[in-house]
């Protein structure tokens, strides 16, 4: 079997329809034929179009980008940056005292790092998550915003159901950045859990970390998509930039000519 990724919504996603017809048929000529059909492994995918999945994410939509414990929030949150830069309208941030008080509040320096000019924020702090969660639903409902962020704790599956509708009626887009031990029950079109990865020793100083990565896992998919995990790297020298990382083949540590040395203690 092919691996497929959940799709709560089918009666309503003609693509995913024709995606699954097709492999059926496929798997009906391989089977008549004693045929069995391997599962493709997470890593095969076409890198570009996973890449630009995230940095292009459909409006009328509710996105979650999860991470799972406090330590994979920094990589959640260097994907939601790259996912809101698509335009230049106003974004609405809004999060909770509690979130704040975990994760603090956007940093301009950090933004102008990912070409996102500060005065674009307009920043909503609430006292309680209810309020948040208003507060994201009544952004939605206008199209001033280029994009609604909601910074909270998992939301149930009828706040979650109210927030798609808003979206999907006024073709806004909604990004949530979502801490949870577990994936929460939701009607958000897809689900991006984001953690970080291992980065490579730096090319010219072996004992020196390397660029920033994280791995990134579609888990769900209500347009049908295949679930994939794919390693991104955040290049030390354009932060703005999320590339597929790769790793460093035949080269030596040594600084070609005319290049500084930096020094090791």
């Amino acid at each position: 079997m092919f691996p497929v990724a959940e799709n709560d919504n089918p009666e309503k996603t003609q693509v995913s329809a024709h995606k699954q017809a097709t492999l059926k048929g496929l798997q009906a000529q391989l089977g008549s034929a004693g045929v069995t059909l391997p599962a493709l492994g997470p890593d095969v995918t076409d890198a570009a179009d996973r890449t630009e999945m995230l940095t292009s994410l459909a409006y009328g939509e509710v996105h979650e980008l999860w991470a799972e414990t406090i330590v994979d929030y920094t990589a959640a949150m260097a994907c939601l940056l790259m996912a809101v830069r698509d335009s230049d309208k106003p974004i609405l941030w809004v999060t909770s005292r509690a979130v704040a008080l975990d994760h603090g509040l956007p940093y301009g320096p950090g933004l102008k790092q990912y070409d996102i000019a500060p005065e674009r924020i307009i920043l909503v702090q609430a006292h309680k998550a209810i309020d948040a969660l208003w507060a994201v639903e009544e952004g939605l409902k206008t199209d001033a915003f280029a994009t609604v962020v909601g910074e909270c704790d998992p939301v149930d599956l009828t706040a979650s159901r109210r927030l798609t509708l808003a979206a999907q009626t006024h073709g806004s887009r909604c990004l949530l950045l979502i801490r949870s031990p577990e994936a929460p029950s939701s009607g958000a079109h897809s689900r991006f859990r984001i953690a970080p990865a291992a980065s490579l020793n730096a090319l010219f100083d072996a004992k020196a970390p390397g660029d920033a990565r994280g791995t990134i896992n579609l888990v769900k998919h209500r347009g049908g998509e295949r679930p994939f995990s794919i390693t991104m790297e955040w290049p030390s020298h354009a932060q703005d930039y999320l590339s597929m990382a790769s790793e460093v083949a035949d080269r030596s540590v040594a600084p070609r000519a005319g290049e500084p040395v930096h020094a090791t203690g």
